[in-house]
């Protein structure tokens, strides 16, 4: 493991909403530019197959399956990239995460809207499944998912009513951080939709503009662990 210093931007609560608005963009884009489906997450694509299954739309079925599979993917390759090709050194790990992420959207941009939408949707699937995999939690312990809203829901309201009902201050203050993460993501479906009106699938490259943002926080990052020196915020 790398031997990181207190620069820490990762852990700072813009950064993940940076990436939680990303979030939302993707599933707005996927929405509105890609055939109306949520690209980000997969309970839909699971109960599509069971349903085409059962209809004997078996092509159906392995259109759901796809992007399924892709997510699925994104996973794995996130994991292997950490332990094989960045040698678990997170700094770096994220870097080429976000820089991957980046790349498969760009490239989701130049897909045409004449082609089926299977195709940009599956490697929309795939960028958010690597995004899902490598951002894990906040402030270096609090768990939450950069690309869907549930759980963040969830931990949300758990953390108000320890915060305020059993006066804890932590709690209190995470459930702060949790209502910015589920308002950014918000703000991004917003912004993803807007566009994809308005560029169509071109919309998509606002993503790649806040990953690269959040790419070169990274960056910062870890140029300053090399240096040992403490930049601001």
């Amino acid at each position: 493991m790398e031997n990181e210093s207190k620069i820490k931007y990762t852990d700072h609560i813009g950064f993940h909403m940076l990436l939680a608005a990303t979030g939302g963009i993707m599933d707005a884009y996927s929405y509105v530019s890609r055939g109306n489906v949520f690209a980000t997450g997969q309970t839909g694509n699971f109960v599509l197959a069971a349903i085409r299954f059962l209809s004997k739309d078996y092509k159906g079925m392995g259109q759901a399956c796809v992007p399924i599979g892709a997510f699925w993917m994104g996973i794995f390759l996130a994991r292997h990239f950490y332990y094989k090709i960045y040698n678990e050194k997170h700094t770096n790990w994220i870097s080429g995460i976000l820089f991957l992420e980046i790349a498969v959207l760009f490239l989701v941009g130049f897909i045409p809207s004449t082609l089926p939408h299977l195709f940009a949707n599956t490697a929309v699937s795939f960028a958010a499944a690597v995004q899902f995999c490598t951002f894990r939690n906040f402030g270096g312990h609090a768990a939450y998912a950069p690309v869907f809203c549930t759980g963040n829901m969830r931990s949300c309201a758990e953390m108000y009513y320890e915060g305020f009902v059993r006066k804890d201050r932590e709690c209190r203050i995470r459930a702060y951080h949790y209502t910015g993460i589920l308002a950014a993501f918000f703000a991004g479906a917003l912004m993803g939709a807007g566009l994809s009106v308005w560029l169509g699938e071109k919309a998509i490259w606002m993503a790649c503009l806040l990953l690269f943002v959040s790419w070169k926080t990274v960056d910062v990052e870890k140029k300053g662990q090399k240096t040992g020196q403490l930049l601001p915020l």
